[in-house]
């Protein structure tokens, strides 16, 4: 899963701008999630109707469900950005942010004028479909739009910034990471920790490299199995005896 995020003003034509991403990158037979971030007020079901019925009189979650898929309304706390992220979108190629995300993720800025353009160290590149300079044209400049997203876009940062790999916040890190000076494995919290493997108690230590292939072997297996999702944390436990003796009585049958 990779993330990018497109932001700016009302009316500068992000969302114009991220539709055609998505049909371009689902026309390569990519899996892409749109995650949209407003700040207007909710709720978002519609005025009368059953759902927002059901809110009024105190539901906490509500879901629709449709021909087309499924609508979910949760009123309860509201998440961190990042565990949303890892509870739903861990098995899509691509995640597409539309809003200013307070995530180290990086960014196309939309602007309608010189003046939009900030400070924000994660923007790559600002758009417009105005006249201004240094910026890309949604329409004429699409292809190279598309190729940093694909080719820009990043994975899920820890957000701990508990400064392990020796910057003080993920920030700092991903604007390393984007000048060349560290690779994604060196977050400590990512790679130290994505697969951890105990034998009798004891911790089998294990290079990122080997981590990476275990790791996608065991969720390759998992992935047909009905009722897995890619979230959260995946425990096994192998008896050794037991699955040594299962597997010399079925290869006994066989004989």
């Amino acid at each position: 899963m990779r993330l990018f995020t497109l932001y700016g003003n009302s009316n500068t034509g992000k969302t114009t701008l991220l539709t055609n991403i998505i049909k371009a990158l689902k026309n390569e037979g990519k899996k892409v999630a749109y995650l949209k971030l407003t700040k207007h007020k909710g709720p978002f079901d519609v005025e009368g109707k059953d759902t927002q019925r059901a809110r009024d009189n105190g539901a906490d979650k509500i879901g629709l469900v449709h021909d087309r898929g499924v609508v979910l309304w949760d009123y309860t706390k509201k998440p961190h950005l990042v565990d949303l992220i890892r509870r739903n979108f861990l098995s899509f190629d691509f995640v597409l942010i539309e809003g200013n995300a307070e995530l180290a993720v990086t960014r196309i800025k939309c602007i309608s004028k010189e003046e939009e353009k900030d400070s924000d160290e994660l923007v790559l590149y600002y758009c417009s479909f105005a006249d201004i300079k240094d910026t890309l044209h949604p329409v004429r400049d699409f292809a190279r739009i598309l190729s940093i997203v694909k080719e820009r876009s990043v994975p899920l940062l820890p957000h701990l910034d508990c400064a392990e790999c020796g910057f003080p916040t993920c920030k700092e890190f991903l604007q390393n990471y984007l000048e060349g000076r560290v690779k994604i494995r060196d977050c400590k919290v990512l790679y130290e920790n994505a697969v951890v493997v105990r034998v009798n108690g004891k911790r089998i230590e294990m290079k990122s490299f080997v981590q990476e292939f275990v790791g996608s072997t065991i969720l390759g297996a998992l992935s047909v199995l009905r009722g897995f999702e890619y979230s959260g944390n995946v425990e096994i436990k192998i008896d050794v005896n037991a699955l040594l003796t299962l597997k010399e009585g079925q290869s006994g049958e066989q004989r």
